[in-house]
């Protein structure tokens, strides 16, 4: 009975999660998905700062700053920021840990690490979340900006987040989610994937803004819900799992540490 139970704790705790379901009207098949995404940040990296200040109304740097200031990081501690893109994360925690801290920038987009060459943190690898190339226990602090949707597999990227992570770091991944207001749902939608998407490729004349805004908004939309996210990170080996929200939970920032 005992050995049973085991097996089922071992089995439930491999069991794959993936953030959403496949988008069959962007990329062929599963297997395609992480190119599919790595092209598009290639060819619309340049533009999304521009896309941030626009989504955010210019005030991303800040909650971003707040979020890792609240979350805990504190001067001199070691971060990883996976999925940096362009750097707003690095850059922010950056000025939280100063010049005895380190901030190290992870993104699989060349086109993106092009971007987040232009700020303040040089410290920058290409890499993948789900397999991060790093030792055990190398960092106090791990965030992750904005691309929890875009991890085939959310077990296996929190279980390579915990094993770099020193005993009681934290992770902190910030989200913009499917809010539960149905008004702010609506205008989200519109706003995100109808004008934002029009403007920008109408702006530059670039066709690959109107799908990034699409497909920014439809994983958003179809995103399994943060009780799936906490189980997700609890099932992993993280505790105080936490999400704190905004704007009707638009905004979810999820925090958990390691033990």
């Amino acid at each position: 009975m005992i050995q049973s139970v085991e097996k089922q704790d071992q089995s439930k705790a491999h069991q794959s999660v993936a953030p959403h379901p496949p988008l069959r009207g962007y990329y062929r098949d599963i297997e395609s998905r992480q190119g599919f995404v790595n092209e598009l940040f290639n060819r619309t990296a340049y533009q999304y700062r521009n896309i941030d200040r626009a989504t955010g109304f210019g005030s991303g740097l800040w909650y971003r700053k707040n979020a890792l200031e609240s979350a805990g990081l504190k001067p001199g501690m070691r971060v990883l920021d996976v999925a940096c893109g362009p750097g707003l994360v690095t850059q922010c925690a950056l000025s939280v840990v100063g010049p005895s801290g380190l901030v190290v920038g992870l993104d699989p987009s060349i086109g993106m690490l092009r971007e987040a060459q232009k700020g303040p943190c040089q410290n920058l690898v290409r890499g993948v979340g789900e397999r991060l190339p790093f030792p055990d226990g190398q960092f106090d602090f791990l965030s992750m900006g904005y691309a929890l949707r875009h991890v085939p597999d959310l077990k296996g990227a929190f279980a390579e987040y915990r094993r770099v992570l020193k005993p009681g770091g934290i992770v902190l991944l910030l989200e913009i989610s499917r809010p539960r207001s149905g008004l702010l749902f609506l205008l989200s939608r519109f706003y995100i994937k109808t004008v934002l998407g029009a403007v920008f490729a109408t702006g530059t004349g670039n066709q690959d803004l109107k799908k990034l805004m699409a497909y920014w908004w439809e994983t958003t939309e179809r995103c399994v819900p943060p009780e799936t996210i906490l189980a997700a990170l609890k099932d992993s080996g993280f505790g105080n799992c936490s999400v704190k929200e905004w704007f009707s939970g638009l905004l979810r920032d999820y925090r958990a540490v390691k033990g």
